[in-house]
């Protein structure tokens, strides 16, 4: 039995840009923000840290509202984000600096 050799090229051989030009760019991976950018993510950080750190705001804001089934799942997510917040210690952190403002702030009687 004689075994004939074919001279193929191998797939690997080429360069990544080659086969795929399109994914293979330079910085993938990285966002890059404008200061529009910039400003918009740190609004929304602010405001995530702020629930986060106190979610018991949120959840008397919700309680205003009249019951609808979007209330219904904002409460629902507004529970989760108490009860990790409390698992954590940040609501504790929390209500102890907000008790210590309200002490500092009050008149003297």
């Amino acid at each position: 039995m004689s075994f004939t050799t074919t001279a193929i090229k191998p797939a690997a051989a080429h360069p990544v840009r080659d086969l795929l030009p399109n994914l293979a760019t330079g910085g993938m991976g990285t966002i890059r923000l404008g200061p529009a950018g910039r400003a918009v993510a740190a609004v929304y950080a602010t405001c995530a840290l702020l629930a986060f750190a106190y979610p018991q705001a949120l959840a008397s804001w919700l309680d205003d509202f009249e019951p609808n089934p979007v209330v219904d799942a904002a409460q629902a997510g507004v529970a989760r984000l108490v009860a990790a917040s409390e698992a954590l210690g940040v609501a504790q952190i929390s209500e102890s600096l907000r008790d210590l403002g309200k002490s500092i702030t009050r008149k003297p009687q």
